[in-house]
């Protein structure tokens, strides 16, 4: 089954467009990227992990769901949270700050607060999309802090 990546990577372009989305390239993540570099690598991986596993997805809600998964714009350590209080809260903010500036749709939503799954037990991923990018971003981000590799 194939996808249609470039109806994927125009959504992606929009969202990059957007001043408040290239800002979460202000924020370090993993301890040597930034948030922004992380959402993208997660939204290539996801897309890439559909079309090895012959899913038809959504693209635009896969693509908005993978960018904005980690859109809860602060500096984790000014903020003083432990790893484990960040991995736990970190998806209602992000939910909240991206419905607030974008209007998230019940399926986005869900992806958004369903990546930390199993560490938020009762948010579970509900669509392939949302499982996609919680399996993405638990890949990228061992890339991020156990290998130091920043695609």
């Amino acid at each position: 089954m194939k996808n249609n990546k470039n109806l994927f990577d125009q959504e992606i372009k929009n969202l990059l467009l957007d001043p408040k989305v290239r800002h979460m390239k202000d924020f370090p993540q993993h301890g040597g990227t930034n948030t922004l570099s992380h959402v993208i690598n997660v939204a290539e991986e996801s897309f890439r992990l559909a079309e090895k596993l012959g899913w038809k997805i959504d693209e635009k809600v896969l693509a908005r769901g993978a960018i904005l998964h980690d859109y809860y714009l602060y500096d984790i350590k000014e903020q003083g949270l432990s790893p484990y209080n960040h991995g736990t809260s970190h998806p209602k903010k992000a939910v909240k700050n991206a419905d607030r500036d974008f209007g998230l749709n019940s399926k986005e939503m869900n992806i958004i607060q369903g990546h930390m799954w199993p560490l938020t037990l009762f948010s579970p991923p509900r669509s392939k999309e949302a499982v996609l990018v919680c399996l993405a971003d638990k890949y990228i981000a061992t890339k991020e802090m156990v290998f130091n590799k920043y695609d």
